[in-house]
């Protein structure tokens, strides 16, 4: 487990060097990244999926709406809107985070397909079965 959790904040780690390398905000990626990745989330989600508090999302989706990079979605009966890239956003987050992906997949590839599509589903079934044992009340 030590190891598992060693290489998870690692990984958490190095993507707070890349956006500090690329000029930015590692909580501006954060937002781009997850808005990019699932199209449209309320600040409240990403918060939660990314363990960061609201109000440091709420600061990055206020700067990138001012820049006309995202924008929140009307929808009836919902107290928060969601969120999704504007046409703009979507060419600057390609733009902005396009060095982040390549290294990614560069570094999955160094991995082989196989043993990387082996341990995506590895932690998947982990995190499912430590998913039940908690909220059992491990």
């Amino acid at each position: 487990m030590n190891d598992l959790c060693a290489c998870i904040f690692r990984q958490d780690e190095l993507y707070d060097i890349w956006a500090k390398h690329s000029g930015m905000k590692p909580s501006t990626v954060t937002v781009l990244y997850m808005l990019d990745q699932f199209s449209e989330m309320t600040q409240g989600g990403i918060a939660q999926m990314c363990l960061l508090p609201k109000q440091t999302i709420h600061t990055v989706v206020q700067e990138l709406e001012q820049a006309g990079y995202l924008e929140k979605v009307s929808v009836s009966g919902r107290k928060e809107k969601p969120l999704c890239l504007t046409e703009s956003g979507k060419r600057y987050t390609a733009d902005k985070l396009g060095g982040l992906y390549r290294a990614e997949e560069r570094a999955a590839a160094a991995m082989g397909a196989e043993q990387f599509a082996m341990m995506v589903e590895m932690t998947r079934k982990f995190t499912d079965s430590f998913e039940k044992e908690i909220r059992n009340g491990a």
